[in-house]
């Protein structure tokens, strides 16, 4: 292996995983845990940094067993851990057998190529990691380019938002930004910005789309704050005949993103 074999690999390496499950942890390092055979796999083949592969034959199916064995002839440190210390760390249901430590991956807005993909995305504050997770998913799923992050306390490297968001964030640019780097970026490159809102009045099948876009989601309870209605050039909704007032971040963005989706196909 690049071995981290040795008599303490384990014991280090679990304690470095233990330590990615802190917000400073991540922030600290630039890494992340990724835990399951999808998100591992996908982190492997979108070749982002892996810096470590935590590994259980035991648990691990064979395809695992394979790709593991890839990634140590390539140079990736793996570590071997007993069953009962995999399982001690998993977050799963039912453990894999095979994690990883990821390096994050943030480019600046800068680098952001606003013609690229089908548009980007920005959000704001998130309650719910899973939510946000499902929205990573969707995004990737619907060709989106990008993430913008707007609010510090939203962690996409969280490892619940990774599990959620079944691979598909090693799939996206994310970009971390204030209002302003947003709304000068946009202004820069001639973007439209539409938000997202269900007191919107103009369904967002109405909406007047350009490219290049950016659509902006706010928090699920809260939606938009007065400070993200201000970045947008347009604001949309999405009509609902029953009685809920609100839907999950992720089949908003579902439901937005597909339709723009379909209106750039046809054209």
């Amino acid at each position: 292996m690049p071995r981290a074999d040795g008599p303490h690999a384990a014991d280090d390496a679990l304690a470095r995983v233990r330590a990615l499950r802190s917000r400073p942890g991540r922030d600290a390092t630039g890494q992340h845990y990724v835990e399951g055979l999808r998100q591992v796999l996908a982190a492997l083949d979108a070749d982002l940094g892996v810096d470590l592969l935590l590994y259980c034959e035991t648990l691990a199916p064979t395809i695992a067993q394979r790709r593991v064995r890839l990634a140590r002839r390539a140079g990736v440190p793996v570590v071997r851990v007993t069953p009962e210390q995999f399982r001690r760390l998993s977050i799963a249901t039912r453990a894999s057998g095979v994690g990883a430590i990821v390096r994050q991956h943030w480019s600046a807005m800068r680098e952001a190529d606003p013609a690229a993909g089908l548009c980007w995305i920005a959000v704001g504050a998130s309650r719910s990691p899973g939510n946000l997770g499902t929205l990573l998913r969707t995004a990737e799923a619907a060709s989106v380019a990008g993430v913008v992050v707007l609010e510090p306390d939203t962690d996409p490297f969280d490892a619940a938002v990774v599990r959620a968001s079944m691979g598909g964030i090693f799939g996206l640019r994310l970009v971390r930004a204030g209002h302003d780097q947003l709304a000068a970026w946009a202004a820069r490159h001639g973007c439209g910005v539409i938000g997202a809102s269900p007191r919107a009045a103009l369904r967002y099948t109405e909406a007047a789309v350009r490219q290049p876009v950016i659509v902006l989601f706010g928090e699920e309870r809260g939606g938009l704050t007065e400070r993200e209605l201000r970045l947008c050039t347009q604001v949309v909704g999405i009509p609902m005949a029953g009685r809920a007032d609100s839907l999950n971040l992720g089949v908003a963005a579902g439901i937005v993103l597909f339709d723009l989706l379909r209106r750039r196909s046809s054209t």
